[in-house]
């Protein structure tokens, strides 16, 4: 693995791949951190997002059982509720919708709701029984959903009420993370299968394009970049949807990149969940950490239109933020 010192870019051709291997430099820790203990214990927040009312919105989805299926909303200042959505699923992704109604998966198949006034709507039963929510994103009257144990990319138009199956070309290929870009184009990371998945909506037709590692969280970069997190190969990487190149970045060992999230500067933010901290990541490289804390395991992740990023931490029972200015 190359040391975060070193400058070298290597330009490698495998199976077909064109990547680059980029090198890091890293800065000193920067920003303020603050944290909010979220009162149910061993709730286990995972994903949150920014909803419409100006709060943060996210999932409690305690994997030991724990603590019941809740969604909470924190204030910018911090201030904690939370709302039972379900009595024994663990919720997992979260997204604002329209009309003031946010969407979230969950081990359950079906669309859970709830609005930002705190009112759980009913769930939405998935056309298939099998159909458990991974990633979910939204993109006009549209909330796209990636599945594992169907192998399909769904999407749930609101005005119609109607669901659309279209199933991933890859055996196996475990669809955990969803994006749509500005085109309308969807983007979603194949965990099982090494792959970025991308789907047409207009015709159907579903690419893939292979990664050195395992893809998990992903996000589209203000310049169209489409970027992913590889949690066990320890690395963060992005395709530029012009060329289909791929550009691998190697982070510090330990890291664990988990979640990430795209910044209003063009940089991206990412969760590292082994080493308890999150970090800003630039195209060339450069990256700029939060201290760390021990056991914390920051999961989830969005960014503020202030630039600063909130995110959830998995084991320490917290939501945080980091105060850039």
């Amino acid at each position: 693995m190359l040391r975060p010192q070193e400058g070298l870019r290597l330009v490698l051709a495998v199976a077909g791949l064109v990547m680059l291997l980029v090198a890091i430099a890293y800065a000193a820790p920067i920003g303020a951190l603050k944290q909010s203990r979220v009162p149910t214990n061993n709730s286990g927040p995972r994903y949150i997002t920014q909803g419409s009312d100006g709060n943060f919105w996210f999932t409690e989805g305690s994997p030991q059982g724990l603590a019941p299926g809740n969604v909470g909303r924190i204030t910018p200042n911090g201030d904690i509720t939370e709302f039972a959505v379900c009595a024994s699923c663990f919720p997992n992704d979260i997204v604002q919708g329209p009309n003031d109604i946010l969407y979230l998966t969950s081990n359950d198949p079906v669309l859970g709701r709830i609005t930002t006034s705190g009112e759980v709507l009913p769930a939405i039963a998935m056309p298939n029984s099998l159909a458990n929510g991974n990633g979910l994103t939204a993109h006009g009257d549209d909330i796209w959903i990636a599945t594992f144990n169907v192998n399909s990319i769904w999407r749930y138009n609101i005005s119609s009420g109607q669901f659309t199956e279209f199933p991933v070309p890859t055996a196996g290929a475990i669809a955990f993370d969803i994006a749509v870009d500005a085109t309308g184009i969807v983007w979603f990371t194949e965990f099982g299968a090494n792959q970025i998945g991308r789907l047409d909506p207009q015709t159907g037709v579903i690419t893939e394009t292979p990664v050195p590692g395992s893809p998990r969280g992903i996000a589209i970069a203000t310049d169209g970049k489409v970027w992913f997190t590889e949690r066990f190969s320890n690395a963060v990487g992005y395709l530029d949807p012009l060329t289909n190149a791929v550009t691998e970045i190697l982070l510090a060992p330990g890291a664990g990149p988990e979640g990430i999230a795209a910044a209003p500067n063009g940089s991206l933010w990412v969760t590292q969940s082994s080493a308890g901290n999150i970090a800003q990541v630039t195209a060339s490289g450069v990256i700029a950490e939060s201290r760390r804390i021990k056991g914390s395991e920051p999961f989830g992740i969005t960014v503020a239109p202030s630039g600063d990023p909130w995110y959830a931490e998995l084991s320490a029972n917290k939501i945080a933020t980091l105060q850039l200015r």
